[in-house]
């Protein structure tokens, strides 16, 4: 899973109604984000991935889970 996958595949995890918007300037890293749908995050993910950074320094932990 890439950086660009990984970002959208937890912002939708978090918040499934959300759509995120992707600042891909070549169809390959559209591609490449679009990849995203394909390998979703279990609660197990999010948890490891939020886990890596502190909430204070990663203003997004703030969006509340839908879950």
């Amino acid at each position: 899973m890439t950086p660009a996958q990984l970002s959208v595949a937890w912002v939708l995890a978090k918040q499934p109604t959300l759509v995120p918007v992707v600042g891909a300037r070549t169809r390959k890293q559209l591609l490449d984000v679009l990849g995203a749908l394909e390998k979703p995050l279990s609660s197990e993910d999010v948890a490891a991935v939020e886990a890596l950074l502190p909430p204070r320094r990663f203003p997004a932990a703030a969006i509340p889970s839908s879950r």
